[in-house]
């Protein structure tokens, strides 16, 4: 026995668009943050200093790394949604190859 799935691709898309906006926007915040860590390391003299770099190079990496795992979330769903819009233009054409339907008429979709 098969579950009913329902997608609403537009939906979907803007989900989409979503995550890539936000993969964007975490790799930028990792390039400022690693370039913020270096600057620190320069304005404070000695281990504080060398301290906050360390820090701040290591919260650049994990926002690459968010980024990156963004990215490829953002690749799968990419996958779906172009298989979810083929399925639906299959079916619309086999719907339009069948003729009129009216009202109350069951199809059978092989």
């Amino acid at each position: 026995m098969s579950d009913l799935i329902s997608v609403q691709l537009d939906v979907l898309g803007g989900l989409l668009a979503d995550l890539r906006a936000l993969g964007g926007e975490l790799a930028e915040e990792g390039q400022l943050a690693s370039a913020s860590a270096w600057s620190l390391q320069r304005a404070v003299a000695g281990p504080v200093g060398e301290e906050a770099q360390r820090v701040g190079s290591q919260w650049a990496g994990a926002l690459a790394a968010l980024s990156a795992r963004t990215g490829t979330v953002a690749a799968t769903l990419d996958a779906a949604l172009a298989a979810y819009q083929a399925a639906d233009l299959e079916l619309a054409r086999q719907l339009q190859a069948s003729g009129p339907l009216r009202h109350g008429m069951l199809v059978a979709m092989p």
